[in-house]
């Protein structure tokens, strides 16, 4: 595709046929958002990103302020039988924020990202921040000072948003797509009385990649696209 991918430092994404997309994965230190309505496969898309980290011996912290630990190792657990086996060894940390406020959820993230020295993260989901803040400007200083606490320790980070049923936007508030290196969408697509699923890369800095609708299917061994195929040319 260009020329930047042997210049970049990337993660390869645990996707198969996604790190094709990208050109060889996310550049290193960037926050992605990975947003979608519910049940578009924005928990295991994120998740798979911690897996392939501990495959590779990297650590890993997945936050949640939504869903409890024990729901997310019982969905992970769908398509990776080995996450309690990483979670014993160290490898991947599931934390659970609560909702408290602003500043003890940056505490929080500061210190367990400190202690354990991690270099994934997933943040589930920057949606609560409306829990904290009133106006949407406090809302995106918000992301972009959590984005500059990760990046500052060397991370790459996910931040899962949600997107809202019946509007044209990616996101509640419409800043967290500004406030990250990159944005990637996930789709339920309603076609002849079924759904189907596709995803999109609507930005991502510092490297190319292809920006057309993308299908993509959730299995028993997880989220794999398919970049190759043009089913989705017509959303």
């Amino acid at each position: 595709m260009d020329n930047t991918k042997e210049k970049i430092e990337r993660e390869t994404t645990g996707i198969p046929g996604f790190d094709e997309v990208l050109n060889g994965g996310y550049p290193k230190k960037s926050v992605i958002l990975v947003t979608g309505n519910p049940g578009a496969g924005k928990t295991t898309f994120s998740m798979q990103f911690l897996v392939d980290g501990a495959k590779k011996g990297e650590k890993c912290l997945y936050f949640t302020l939504e869903e409890s630990v024990d729901e997310i190792i019982t969905q992970s657990l769908t398509f990776e039988p080995k996450i309690n086996e990483y979670i014993e060894n160290g490898l991947i940390k599931l934390v659970t924020i609560p909702l408290v406020d602003y500043d003890s959820l940056k505490e929080v993230v500061s210190s367990e990202l400190d202690a354990m020295g991690a270099q994934r993260i997933v943040i589930d989901s920057v949606t609560y921040l409306q829990m904290f803040f009133s106006d949407i400007m406090s809302i995106r200083k918000a992301i972009i000072e959590l984005s500059t606490i990760i990046k500052a320790r060397d991370c790459t980070a996910i931040f899962i948003g949600e997107m809202p049923y019946g509007e044209d936007k990616l996101s509640v508030f419409g800043v967290e797509e500004f406030a990250s290196d990159g944005v990637i969408a996930l789709y339920m697509v309603e076609k002849q009385g079924s759904f189907i699923r596709a995803l999109r890369v609507v930005k991502m800095r510092l490297t190319e990649h292809m920006t057309k609708y993308i299908p993509l299917e959730i299995k028993s061994n997880g989220i794999s696209v398919f970049p190759s195929a043009e089913l989705f040319a017509d959303i």
